[in-house]
């Protein structure tokens, strides 16, 4: 099994040949999706004292509930779905936060909620989900998944082969 190092190394070695077959007006949205997906949303971060998981410095309390109920290798571990899994749990995340700022701001400073509601973070993921961009943003967050996962799979082969 591949250490968390060696799968930073190793997804930032294949990122150069996978920009060549991205179109230059997408390079950054590309580049961006496989960085977040390499350093931050990898499928190890259903491991506690990951890599991944450490990055998140003080908001990695937001994984905990995703650790706990995740098995290291299992669904993470499945490319393209466990990319959709992640951000699917992120977006929850993000969500449920939101509704507690707008629900706080109602009670405790109501002055202020209007600014909070014109905030819809629902728009802005309806906004990216419509542009070409996030076609590549999410093509380099699942490319990072899949040669994750391929690592993984080729660090392993000798270990099952000698049971």
């Amino acid at each position: 099994m591949a250490l968390g190092r060696t799968h930073d190394l190793f997804n930032l070695l294949l990122l150069p040949p996978c920009l060549y077959f991205t179109p230059k007006e997408f390079y950054l949205p590309f580049t961006l999706g496989y960085l977040v997906g390499t350093f931050l949303l990898s499928p190890d971060i259903d491991m506690k004292g990951s890599k991944p998981s450490k990055r998140w410095k003080i908001l990695r309390f937001i994984w905990h509930p995703y650790q706990s109920r995740a098995k290291h290798r299992g669904i993470s571990h499945i490319p393209i779905l466990g990319t959709f899994v992640r951000l699917v749990y992120l977006n929850l995340v993000v969500f449920f936060a939101y509704l507690l700022l707008v629900y706080a701001l109602k009670s405790y400073f109501p002055k202020y909620q209007d600014y909070v509601e014109r905030f819809n973070p629902l728009i802005y993921l309806q906004q990216f989900a419509k542009s070409e961009a996030s076609f590549y943003f999410m093509l380099g967050l699942i490319l990072s998944e899949v040669f994750h996962v391929f690592l993984d799979l080729v660090s392993s082969y000798p270990f099952r082969r000698g049971r």
